[in-house]
């Protein structure tokens, strides 16, 4: 079962103004999609040549339009939810994402989401703009990769895991209170999603060689290439999902 033919781009590491009382929208057409950036539920945050990243949030009991999932993408949930996507001419699919939950979607897709839940969906999604970087898409060869590629009978995702999608690198990361993670990678492209608030210490090379950042949840931090080590200085478990790949360095903010 292909993820893409059963899940919307809902996505796919800053919020869309919840509570602005957004009702729900109408398309212009039944059958004829919308691109994503143009549908209010989906908020654009960075874009370069390889990806874009969006946030998106969805209120109780809204959908989004009828949208275009043109690129694979790849989408990062926020807080458990309980969806029904359809695609268009297809009949309605019930899903139920756990908190944490990552997932990797093909394009090609028209589809609205609608959010079944009492409390709003969010989720962060990286859109592969370079399709080159998951042009071989997702399998389903057990573990982690279940999960991340929507197989049938997948089981959660644990605290710690790793997979791999085309030229992608993706890591689930859970660090007790004073733990470090060590990355050495000299990607291009790397940045942390926080899954839990962030109060953490970012060793480097660069300057500054130790940097205090504080990040809610459903944010991402960029990492500069080169070695980094990542202490938690919470007093609770930090959660995150690392995404790194070859690709266009971040422009400056």
């Amino acid at each position: 079962m292909k993820f893409a033919a059963t899940f919307t781009f809902i996505a796919l590491a800053l919020a869309l103004a919840p509570g602005q009382g957004q009702t729900k929208p109408q398309t212009q057409n039944p059958g004829q999609g919308a691109g994503i950036t143009r549908d209010p539920h989906f908020r654009l945050m960075y874009q370069d040549d390889d990806m874009m990243i969006l946030d998106v949030i969805i209120p109780p009991h809204q959908s989004t339009q009828l949208d275009e999932y043109d690129n694979n993408y790849l989408l990062v949930n926020f807080g458990q939810s309980t969806l029904t996507a359809q695609d268009a001419g297809q009949p309605p699919l019930q899903l139920v994402l756990p908190d944490g939950a990552v997932r990797f979607g093909e394009g090609g897709i028209s589809q609205t989401l609608t959010n079944d839940g009492d409390l709003e969906f969010h989720a962060l999604a990286i859109v592969f703009l370079n399709q080159r970087l998951t042009a071989k898409g997702c399998s389903c060869d057990g573990g982690a990769a279940d999960a991340v590629c929507s197989c049938p009978n997948a089981q959660p995702l644990p605290g710690n895991w790793s997979q791999r999608i085309g030229q992608v690198e993706l890591q689930g990361v859970t660090l007790p209170p004073g733990a470090t993670y060590d990355n050495t990678s000299t990607r291009t492209t790397r940045f942390l999603v926080a899954l839990t608030p962030f109060d953490m210490l970012d060793s480097t090379i660069h300057e500054p060689k130790n940097l205090e950042i504080r990040l809610p949840e459903g944010w991402y931090q960029w990492l500069s290439p080169g070695p980094h080590k990542i202490q938690n200085l919470s007093s609770g478990p930090m959660r995150f999902v690392s995404v790194e790949f070859y690709g266009t360095p971040k422009k400056d903010d």
